[in-house]
């Protein structure tokens, strides 16, 4: 039996609302004790609701106050290197849907040159300036295709990196 599809939006429902908060917060819980088990690190949860009296702690206070205090001592750089807010992730987000962008548009160009070379004279336009780029794209990838035969020359594991 497949799930429907969820709309994140507020329940209007009071108790709707209550049921699935209690839900969710035991799911994210239980998610969270399987990957300390899992991965053998340390974690904590402060949960805030309307619907208990003070803030709910997991897995104890005791735990939540040692990483908390463990989390403070560190600098501030490390402290927030990996925090984002919802206008951080969208600025990454497009950003790295224009990196991908410019490099498909690079591709596109290349192809098109070859066509252009494969079914007409080249030397009737200026195309200077793209077949620098063209150039540069081949060189690059003729190098790592060199470092790639070293690597099984010499019996060393192969990265696939693009």
């Amino acid at each position: 039996m497949g799930r429907r599809k969820v709309t994140h939006q507020l329940i209007s429902d009071n108790s709707t609302r209550r049921v699935t908060f209690r839900k969710r917060k035991h799911g994210l819980l239980k998610k969270l004790n399987e990957l300390t088990i899992l991965c053998g690190l340390r974690a904590c949860a402060i949960i805030y609701s309307d619907y208990e009296e003070g803030p709910e702690v997991w897995p104890n206070r005791k735990e939540v106050r040692v990483l908390l205090n463990r989390f403070r001592e560190l600098p501030v750089e490390k402290q927030t290197k990996f925090m984002m807010d919802q206008k951080d992730l969208m600025t990454r987000m497009i950003q790295d849907a224009k990196k991908r962008l410019e490099k498909e548009q690079m591709h596109s160009r290349v192809m098109e040159l070859g066509l252009r070379a494969s079914s007409t004279d080249i030397n009737d336009g200026d195309y200077s300036e793209d077949l620098i780029k063209a150039a540069d794209v081949v060189e690059k990838k003729i190098k790592v295709i060199r470092e790639r035969i070293k690597a099984v020359e010499s019996g060393a594991a192969i990265v696939m990196i693009e």
